[in-house]
């Protein structure tokens, strides 16, 4: 398996690519992906190779210039080294407001396990296959399409989808990156039972976390909903032997 550090030696990435999203008529929008790295050939050899996949990708060596970039429209995708110059992956997915993989170069699974408590969609440690990150980048993108709309609105809950933002009658609802996730992949749609596998797929990256992180990230969720309002178990019920659902029945007037 190829991985980036014997990419590094290629001559074909040494020349700058164009940041800009090149915006190209297909008959199915193609998704809009943003690297961030600070090395310029391995983040053009990425670029190169997710525009073999069809889609718009850009790459820029910095936070600033990514959010200089992104200052009309925002990426579905942020593939960015884990530490930049004056941020981070996780902050400027944030800023951005869409899902991120990070690239880290730190040994051990603590760190990769502290980024996804943290928010991250996806980790992945150099040196790394380029079809492997692909692949991930596909995942996520898929993901990210079903039911893709601006915003969710289910009574008096309103999920603002591109910001990861919550409100209930207009009042901000917080929750940790993982809970938004959840509550999202309960609302697509809702009063449909979702097996805890299904939230794994849909609300976890790939191969984290298990049953037990499902029933435990409910929980809090449900506590949360509850604090903010949402009546009796936050709109979420437990469905014997299948999973749990968002139960329009429970919700408020």
């Amino acid at each position: 398996m190829t991985s980036t550090s014997d990419l590094l030696s290629n001559d074909q990435g040494s020349q700058a690519l164009s940041s800009e999203f090149s915006l190209q008529s297909t008959t199915e929008s193609p998704s809009k992906v943003l690297v961030v790295e600070p090395h310029p050939t391995l983040r053009t050899v990425l670029v190169q190779r997710l525009r073999q996949d069809g889609h718009l990708a850009a790459a820029v060596g910095s936070s600033e210039a990514a959010i200089d970039l992104c200052r009309d429209q925002s990426p579905d995708l942020l593939v960015s080294a884990e530490m930049l110059e004056k941020s981070s992956a996780l902050n400027l997915s944030q800023q951005l407001g869409c899902p991120v993989i990070i690239l880290t170069a730190r040994a051990g699974v603590e760190p990769l396990v502290a980024l996804l408590d943290d928010g991250a969609d996806d980790v992945l440690r150099k040196p790394f296959g380029l079809e492997e990150l692909a692949a991930r980048c596909r995942t996520l993108l898929k993901r990210g399409r079903v039911g893709l709309q601006e915003r969710v609105s289910v009574g008096p809950l309103e999920v603002h989808l591109l910001l990861r933002q919550v409100t209930l009658r207009e009042k901000p609802v917080e929750l940790s990156p993982r809970e938004f996730a959840l509550l999202c992949a309960l609302l697509m749609p809702p009063g449909m039972v979702r097996s805890r596998h299904e939230l794994l797929r849909m609300a976890w990256p790939p191969f984290s976390g298990g049953p037990r992180s499902v029933d435990t990230q409910v929980l809090t969720l449900r506590r949360k909903l509850e604090q903010a309002g949402l009546g009796d178990g936050g709109g979420i019920t437990t469905v014997r032997q299948q999973g749990y659902r968002f139960s329009l029945d429970t919700l408020p007037s």
